[in-house]
Formats: C-alpha cells, structure tokens, sequence
C-alpha cells in the first residue's frame, strides 16, 4: 500500500521536477536578459550582454517625467525605448558635445512618441520649450506612428503624464487593413517573436551566432500611400514645431532586420525594405542604416544584441557621433529658414 502511494506520488511530481531541473541547468549557463529572449523564453549565453556594456565617465542624459521638464532646456528628447537605452544612450555623444545634459522625456507608455512631442509642443508654455528637439521611433512603427497623429487635436500635459489612462486612438484595429504579415515562424505560443537563419555570424552570443531572433512587427509591409500620407504627417509636425521657434530633428532607429537581411538564407517579402520611409532625404530626417550596414559589411559582430531588438553600447555610440555631426551641420547650413 505504502510503495503503491509512493509511486503514485513520484509520478505525479516527475512531470513538474523534469522541467524545474532542466530549467535550473540551463539557467547555469545561459539566461533571459533582452526583449527577445524574455517575451519568447529562450535562454542566450549568461553574461553576453555584460560583455557588451560600454559605460560613459559621465552621464550627460537624464529621464525626466514630462510634468517636470525645467525651463529653457536646451535639448529634449521624445523617443521610445531606444532613447531610454542604458547603459551607454545614443545621447550621450550630443551632450558632450554641447557640454548640456539632454532630457529625455518619459511620458504615458499608451502614446507614441510623435503624439507625445506633438501634445508637449501644443500645450507647454515657452519657457518649456527647447531649442531642439529630438523625436526618435523604432523603423518599424514610425510609419504608423506618423500616420495616426493629428495636429489639429493634439494630447493634453495630463493626459501624457505617466500613469495617465485616456481612451487610446484606433491605430492597432485600424493598421490591419494597411499591413501584411508574410513571416511563418513564431516562437511560442502568441508572441510576437520570429527567428530565421542567416548564412553569417553576425554575433558573439554562444549557440547563437547566426541566428535573427526579431519581433514580427518588423515583419510589415506598409503602401506607398500610407508611406506618403506619414511623410506628410511629419511635414507638419516640423512646421508645428518651427512655429514654436524649435528646431525638430527625427531620428529613425532601423529594425534589427533591416541590418542584417541581406544574411536570411529563405529571402522572403517580409524582409525586403522596398517601403523605404518616402521623407528618407528631408534636412531634418536622421537614418544611420547606412552606417550600420557599413560596420557589418567590415566586419563588425553584434551591431544589435542578438537576443534583443536594441543596437549594443558600441553602435549607440557610433550613432550617436554621426546624429551629433548630422545636426551641426544641418544647423550650419541654414535650411531650417527654409
């Protein structure tokens, strides 16, 4: 009786012990830190990101709330999770530069970036207002992003506080009828996570090397129309901004898949970048794909981490010396008198 309990209870806890002992073994030697790796559950070598880090003696970026923005601040940045990026932010080089702390802004998770720097433009008073401001999107929202804002209604300061609920705009039911997804494969159950193979190492972490593990929003295709209606859409944010007597400056991060598709052994649509962004060559528009694709095409590994959709510590640095170089010069030439 006693040996028949027993197994029973060995047979009900083995199920739960396997996976507990498996999950503790790869946890020794691998771990879930990027976005990627935390949304899908799929261990990367422990410590690739350590590895990776890059940390300024000085930090010249600072998070601020949007309710506490101080007056006359030279440099503002409205970006998403890129510009919140640490430990070495993009930022940092324009800081140094201009010897000034940059602000980037937090503000309500539910508003992209774009309605965000709208809204504050809209509704600060003029000590509020820098000289320059920064709006930074993720390539594979800023056409949505832009499609969807409006500068005849824009967001109130309380309702971009964070924290702050409102009743959100259409975008997510309305973009379906804009986009096609072509990606097959999926990680899990009902994520948002896609994996290929390339047919190079294009990283460091261990088992991994030549594995694109992205999300499957970089999987969008979007129409020349809705291209050119977010181009427009941005054109005005500009001159709304230029009204305020502030210099905007749009910074696009390109998705981890624009960087390395030229490496997907199964060339498919859904990779292509055919839907370039149609406002690719205005004065004020910054894209450093070119640059990124350059560092890979010299050989360059871990240009993006290979767990997470962010570029590594090095690349914000690279980047962040070009966008400081790309706005003195834009600055010099006048064109925003235009």
């Amino acid at each position: 009786m006693m040996k028949r309990f027993s197994l029973r209870v060995l047979l009900f806890f083995v199920p739960i012990l396997i996976p507990v002992a498996n999950y503790l073994a790869l946890a020794s030697t691998k771990e879930c830190v990027g976005d990627i790796s935390r949304m899908a559950k799929y261990f990367f070598e422990k410590g690739y990101h350590n590895k990776l880090d890059i940390k300024p003696d000085s930090l010249f970026v600072q998070d601020l709330e949007i309710q506490d923005i101080p007056d006359s601040s030279t440099i503002l940045c409205f970006g998403d999770s890129f510009s919140s990026q640490r430990p070495y932010p993009y930022l940092q080089p324009l800081g140094e530069y201009f010897n000034k702390t940059i602000i980037n802004v937090l503000y309500n998770v539910d508003n992209a970036p774009e309605e965000a720097a709208l809204g504050f433009l809209a509704n600060a008073s003029t000590s509020k207002l820098p000289e320059i401001l920064i709006v930074e999107s993720i390539e594979r929202s800023c056409n949505a992003r832009l499609f969807w804002i409006d500068t005849t209604s824009p967001l109130t300061l309380e309702q971009l506080q964070k924290g702050k609920k409102h009743k959100t705009s259409t975008q997510k039911k309305s973009i379906d009828k804009e986009i096609t997804l072509f990606y097959q494969y999926r990680l899990g159950k009902d994520n948002a996570t896609v994996f290929t193979k390339l047919n190079k190492a294009c990283f460091t972490s261990k088992n991994n090397e030549d594995e694109l593990y992205s999300y499957y929003e970089d999987t969008i295709h979007y129409s020349n129309q809705f291209c050119d209606s977010a181009a427009n859409k941005l054109l005005q944010l500009f001159q709304f901004a230029k009204e305020r007597n502030v210099i905007l400056f749009y910074v696009v991060a390109p998705s981890k898949s624009t960087i390395y598709t030229q490496y997907i052994n199964q060339r498919n649509k859904f990779f292509t970048i055919e839907d370039k962004l149609a406002f690719d060559t205005l004065p004020f528009f910054f894209n450093p794909t070119h640059t990124l694709r350059s560092l890979d095409k010299n050989g360059e590994k871990d240009i993006y981490y290979a767990d997470d959709t962010h570029w590594t510590p090095k690349t914000a640095k690279i980047v962040g010396k070009e966008l400081t170089a790309f706005i003195l010069k834009q600055l010099t030439t006048n064109k925003f008198n235009d």
